[in-house]
Formats: structure tokens, C-alpha cells, sequence
């Protein structure tokens, strides 16, 4: 059973959740010794392939992110051409030119260079750099005092 595993490791060809639970329920059989499991173990983790695999939480989350800001997109896009369609238009949403600022969790909501805000200081504020999650009390180089 040690070679047949090894081989499906070797291939790449696996989740890693998934063999690394078939792993523990063969050595549980009494089919793998202690030292085989371990380096089966060690060996599909460094082995496996993330596209086979569970993405960490945070790039699962910002890949979502980014799905769903692309499914937008094209939702209205697609609500736009059925309204032309029946002679109408869209009028798109209003937005503000400068928010009020929410604090960032993650790269998948963080501010980026020319994006605007209003801070809770009340002032107005224009991001200069990509990824900043910080205020411009915290990180004053990331931010530009909109005049």
C-alpha cells in the first residue's frame, strides 16, 4: 500500500487534505509503520500542487473577491444591454468621490494608489501606494492630503 500512495503523490495528483486523510486511515489499519506515514506525510505536503489543493484562507477570500467584483461588472453590463433592448437605459449608481474609510482586513479590500477617502478626522485623503491598510495617522507616507 507504502508504493501505491507513494506513486499517487508522486503525480501529483492529489488534494492534500484528502490523501493526507487516506494516509492516517491506512496507517490506522495497521497497513503503514509509523516511519512509512511520516514520510508519506512529509512527502505529499512538500509535493503537493495548489491547484489540487485547499489555497489558504486569505487567497481563497481574495480570489472570491475578485470573482464577484468581475460578476458585478458584467451583471450590470448585461442589465445595461437588456435595458437598451427595451428602449430604456441604466442609470448607474452615484458614487461618492471620497468615502468615509474602512478599515482594510486583507489585501482583497485594501486601499490602492489614487483611491480616495474621507478619514475619521474628517479630512480627504488620496491613497499613494498599492495594498496600504493603514490610516494616515498610522502610515502618513501612504497617504496625500487631498486639497
Amino acid at each position: 500500500m507504502y508504493e501505491i500512495i507513494k506513486s499517487v503523490i508522486t503525480s501529483k495528483s492529489y488534494e492534500l487534505t484528502d490523501i493526507l486523510k487516506k494516509i492516517d486511515a491506512i496507517w490506522l489499519q495497521g497497513t503503514l509503520t509509523d516511519d512509512e506515514r511520516m514520510e508519506l506525510i512529509d512527502l505529499a505536503r512538500t509535493s503537493a500542487d495548489p491547484e489540487h489543493s485547499y489555497a489558504p484562507l486569505q487567497k481563497q477570500i481574495d480570489t472570491l473577491y475578485t470573482n464577484m467584483t468581475e460578476m458585478g461588472k458584467t451583471i450590470l453590463s448585461l442589465t445595461d444591454r437588456v435595458a437598451k433592448l427595451e428602449g430604456g437605459s441604466i442609470t448607474p449608481p452615484e458614487t461618492e468621490e471620497y468615502p468615509a474609510w474602512i478599515q482594510p482586513t486583507g489585501a482583497h479590500d485594501a486601499y490602492n494608489a489614487g483611491d480616495k477617502m474621507t478619514y475619521t478626522d474628517g479630512k480627504r485623503y488620496i491613497c499613494q501606494m498599492d495594498g496600504c491598510v493603514w490610516g494616515p495617522d498610522v502610515y502618513p507616507a501612504g497617504w496625500k492630503l487631498a486639497e
